[in-house]
């Protein structure tokens, strides 16, 4: 056997693991019986990639709008929120050109995600929820 095939053999393993074992267990059946990774890979795509982020991008914005801190650290929920964020902000970023609509723009987006993050903290910190609403000038999450 030539060892360059057994070495893309032994690669494509690794790899179609990795993708199958990162999947939900429901979904391994539709997926498994594929002999190369590539073919996995481009099932995969065309049974989820619409050919856009719109869906990721709505499925982020929900989620970010429905985190809440429930009792957890106020850490983990700062960084559950910074990391969904990051993903919306790499999936959209912002489409302006001139330097005065980006920073206007980004301004009111940094005051978005500041009402977003108060609202899923717990209510146990509704008065500083309160105060920081009423800061001038107003925070930002980073």
């Amino acid at each position: 056997m030539n060892p360059t095939f057994r070495k893309w053999r032994t690669n494509n393993a690794i790899v179609k693991g990795w993708l199958i074992n990162s999947m939900d267990p429901s979904l391994i059946g539709n997926f498994i019986q594929f002999p190369i990774t590539k073919l996995v890979w481009d099932s995969i795509a065309t049974t989820y990639f619409d050919g856009s982020d719109t869906s990721q991008a709505y499925d982020l914005r929900r989620s970010v709008t429905q985190l809440k801190q429930v009792g957890g650290s106020l850490e983990k929920y700062y960084n559950d929120f910074q990391g969904l964020w990051r993903e919306i902000d790499f999936r959209r970023p912002n489409p302006m050109e001139c330097e005065v609509d980006i920073h206007n723009y980004n301004l009111l987006f940094q005051e978005d995600k500041v009402y977003v993050f108060l609202d899923g903290l717990d209510d146990q910190l509704d008065k500083i929820r309160g105060d920081v609403l009423q800061l001038h000038p107003f925070p930002i999450v980073e």
